[in-house]
């Protein structure tokens, strides 16, 4: 997310208007609930549908969608929480599930815990993973803030931000956990309420780009593991 959003800033402005594309997996697996992957900042859609196929093989029903704008989060966070609200509710409605898990990289974290937090999320929502989202912020939001909505909502001290991480910072009894590589930037700042680790407190040294986060096999495994209630566990592939 970071690179991408110092090339955009550099040369494009971009549009404010965007839309939301999810995609499904297999039937549901008994006793799973159905899982939502939530990509960020102008999502690689591919690393997205990699990540949905594999909870789908792994027995989960999976879906995967982006965040508003163009390119995508580039408009109102809490917009594009309106946006989970309505894919929860639609997943909802065709696996006739209770609750729906969530799995949000990047700002795509930042949105489904606005969901949970103000929309009526938390009593929807199974599993709470988020993975490197940058909890307090990211300073490169600054720079592309001039532009776009989502980029303003994502830097630090933003009205967004202050109202977000309020106490409490997640949803009372929503088990959640938030998963970062260390070095990352804001990804490494703690996400209170939440079960914090990161990727090489269980690999060390691994290194994991931010952008490549959804296709590390050790987040992966975490994510699998967080979603089937603990402990996480890797076997760091």
């Amino acid at each position: 997310m970071l690179a991408r959003i110092v090339r955009l800033a550099v040369v494009m402005v971009c549009a404010a208007v965007g839309s939301v594309a999810g995609h499904a997996a297999a039937a549901p697996a008994v006793g799973r609930n159905p899982v939502l992957v939530i990509g960020g900042y102008d999502a690689d859609q591919g690393k997205l549908e990699s990540l949905r196929t594999w909870l789908g093989a792994r027995g989960y029903p999976a879906y995967s969608m982006v965040l508003l704008g163009n390119p995508t989060g580039t408009a109102a966070i809490a917009d594009s929480a309106h946006a989970v609200a309505d894919k929860v509710a639609e997943i909802r409605r065709e696996t006739g599930a209770v609750r729906v898990d969530l799995a949000g990289h990047s700002m795509g974290g930042l949105t489904q815990r606005h969901y949970a937090k103000f929309l009526g999320g938390s009593d929807q929502v199974g599993t709470y993973v988020d993975f490197g989202t940058p909890e307090l912020g990211e300073p490169l939001g600054w720079l592309c803030s001039a532009w776009s909505q989502g980029c303003r909502d994502l830097a630090p001290g933003s009205e967004f931000l202050t109202e977000l991480n309020a106490d409490p910072a997640v949803p009372p009894g929503l088990p959640a956990y938030h998963l970062f590589s260390e070095g990352a930037g804001g990804e490494t700042n703690s996400l209170p309420g939440a079960t914090n680790r990161s990727i090489q407190s269980f690999c060390p040294g691994r290194q994991v780009g931010h952008a490549d986060e959804p296709v590390d096999g050790a987040v992966r495994e975490l994510i699998d593991s967080a979603l089937r209630g603990g402990p996480l566990t890797t076997s760091c592939p």
